[in-house]
């Protein structure tokens, strides 16, 4: 006999990727003081030139992202985060994390047309109760949305922990 909350196969047990959120107000722009980090008018935040990372001892744009997405090379000093592959988007392309998801579950576009997929899709799962965002550190959404059918999110601020981040 099991002891869990929700036994196999009800799990309530789910994985998120926990990428950059692209947050309105990100904490990580004003936290770098050479200004790496960029948030751009379509709503991605970008990353510059690192090569000034590798002389700034505190790295505290670290510190600021409340979701601790900002890798560090531990080699050459750098930092590193995903940009939504502005590259591509830059072309018109697709990010190759949606475009390479065989599942089709990564989705990419713009939230302000409303006839884009993903408008449409967070419309259409709203209703639900399933649409989910993460809530960065100083309250304020972001443009990642997560979809979880069948399932109810737990502890939803406790999904990130700092601890997790500096260990």
């Amino acid at each position: 006999m099991t002891t869990d909350k929700y036994p196999y196969p009800n799990s309530n047990t789910y994985t998120i990727p926990v990428l950059c959120q692209h947050c309105n107000e990100p904490e990580c722009v004003p936290a770098c003081p050479h200004g790496v980090f960029t948030k751009r008018e379509d709503g991605i935040v970008t990353v510059g030139d690192t090569t000034v990372c590798m002389s700034c001892d505190d790295k505290p744009c670290l510190k600021a992202c409340p979701f601790g997405v900002i890798d560090l090379d531990p080699t050459d000093g750098r930092i590193g985060k995903c940009d939504m592959c502005v590259d591509l988007v830059d072309k018109g392309e697709t990010p190759a994390c949606a475009f390479g998801c065989w599942t089709g579950s990564i989705l990419f576009g713009d939230f302000d047309d409303p006839d884009s997929v993903v408008s449409q899709t967070v419309a259409a799962w709203e209703e639900t109760g399933y649409v989910h965002q993460l809530k960065a550190g100083n309250g304020k959404g972001g443009s990642v949305y997560y979809l979880l059918s069948r399932k109810q999110w737990e502890n939803m601020d406790n999904l990130y922990s700092p601890a997790w981040h500096n260990a």
